[in-house]
């Protein structure tokens, strides 16, 4: 079913989810826009920056295993796991009151469960 167009999943959800390396590069302006507050402070600037970094690599990853086969199951369990605390993070936070996190949440979810479904068809 996703086995033909699964190369092009990886590869649009994969840059979708590499966009998080705006937080490692401009922190205050992405987390306003995204959760309506920004780091108010050193240790939650290093965070931001590096939760970015985080899932910008998952992103990258997930982008190489769209070429690269032999690396798919491990990528895909990674991201899965990644999206799915994500998304259950927001969805029990008050942050899922703000469209932008509601969009995000939705979409990790959707993505996890999409990569759940390739898995569980191999």
């Amino acid at each position: 079913m996703l086995g033909a167009q699964f190369e092009w999943i990886l590869l649009i959800t994969g840059v979708a989810t590499a966009g998080a390396l705006g937080l490692l590069l401009a922190p205050v302006p992405v987390m306003k826009m995204l959760f309506g507050q920004s780091p108010s402070d050193a240790l939650s600037l290093f965070i931001a920056r590096h939760w970015g970094l985080l899932v910008g690599l998952v992103g990258a990853l997930l982008i190489y295993a769209s070429y690269n086969a032999e690396i798919r199951v491990p990528t895909l369990i990674v991201a899965i796991v990644e999206k799915t605390v994500f998304a259950l993070g927001m969805f029990l936070s008050p942050f899922r009151r703000r469209r932008t996190v509601l969009v995000m949440a939705l979409a990790d979810a959707g993505m996890a469960a999409v990569y759940l479904i390739y898995l569980v068809g191999l």
